[in-house]
């Protein structure tokens, strides 16, 4: 099996190698104990816990189709769960959860969506992530809750400067196709000096700049022209948001514990932008110490390694199976497949 074969496993090797450890440092009779002496009803905690993660998909793929409907594009509900679900996959064994939008380009073109329409609503659907994480740390500073302390104060102020850069950067690329149009005379002859070999790079511009300027006028239909669809996204984005980070919240009501919910949801805030931070596959190992580090405050050890390996099943390895089971279809289907 040669690197790229093997990658895809990497972040699941990581994640597993993760939590093997920190088993052995707790004591695996510990874990085993503490599995064995869950309530009986624990079973409908996790039960509680995978649908609202599974819930999150749908709200995931209601925004995906208000997006499109903004540019004009009906895409159905069903194919629009579909591109969430395909894209699964790529993005658990990516760095920074990368390998998703390029799936969901890929998909939203085959359901008849031009590339620069596709590409601002998969840039797009960070944009109204970055808003709503704003959103969430302008509301834990304006109303002075105790959450910001110690190096969360310093992580919510690198998180919020990374966000605002990137809505800037977002803002911004809405005036590409202006310049492009400025200086498309200047890039014709700019290709053509360096077009040595013949291979007349000049001729694929028009096409270049015909997505680019869909994807500016597309980019501005959503979060300019149409104010309604960007409270009704920016509402769909936090519904998504909130029921995964219930995930936990619903997990440790079931293992026996009192969780404090605006705390569970701002530190998850806080590791999903460290998550982001293309590093390892799915941020495999990394998000297990976090969890550890930042939940130990609810449970003993041996019961937290027990929370985190349930946790990480559904928002990890449950997206992994899922999403191969997608992509395992999608192959399938294509010609020659075989």
């Amino acid at each position: 099996m040669n690197l790229r074969a093997g990658s895809k496993y990497l972040g699941i090797a990581i994640s597993a190698i993760t939590l093997l450890v920190f088993t052995l440092i707790y004591g695996p009779e510990n874990l085993v104990h503490t599995l064995s002496t869950l309530p009986t009803d624990f079973y409908l905690f996790f039960l509680a816990a995978l649908a609202l993660h599974m819930v999150s998909f749908l709200f995931w793929a209601l925004r995906i189709k208000l997006l499109s409907r903004s540019n004009g594009y009906k895409i159905t509900f069903a194919n629009s769960f579909v591109t969430v679900i395909s894209s699964l996959f790529a993005a658990s064994i990516t760095p920074g959860y990368v390998g998703g939008e390029p799936v969901r380009i890929k998909k939203l073109i085959d359901y008849g969506e031009p590339v620069g329409t596709a590409t601002a609503i998969a840039l797009g659907e960070r944009g109204f992530d970055s808003i709503f994480f704003v959103g969430v740390f302008a509301f834990v500073i304006l109303t002075g809750l105790e959450i910001l302390t110690g190096q969360l104060r310093i992580l919510a102020t690198i998180g919020t400067a990374l966000l605002v850069l990137f809505l800037t950067f977002l803002l911004a690329s809405m005036g590409a196709g202006s310049l492009m149009n400025r200086t498309k005379d200047w890039l014709a002859r700019l290709i053509r000096r360096f077009d040595r070999k013949g291979k007349k790079y000049e001729d694929s511009l028009p096409r270049i700049f015909a997505h680019i300027e869909t994807y500016t006028s597309s980019t501005k239909k959503i979060f300019l022209k149409h104010p309604g669809a960007l409270v009704l996204g920016v509402v769909v984005t936090a519904l998504l948001w909130l029921s995964d980070f219930s995930v936990p919240i619903v997990l440790l009501i079931g293992f026996g514990a009192m969780p404090d919910i605006l705390y569970i949801i701002f530190v998850q805030i806080i590791l999903v932008l460290i998550s982001l931070i293309p590093v390892t596959p799915g941020s495999a190992g990394i998000m297990e110490i976090l969890m550890i580090a930042t939940f130990s405050i609810f449970l003993p050890h041996s019961g937290l390694v027990a929370f985190v390996l349930i946790w990480r099943f559904i928002t990890f390895y449950f997206n992994l199976i899922i999403g191969s089971l997608s992509l395992h279809q999608i192959v399938a289907t294509l010609p020659n497949s075989s």
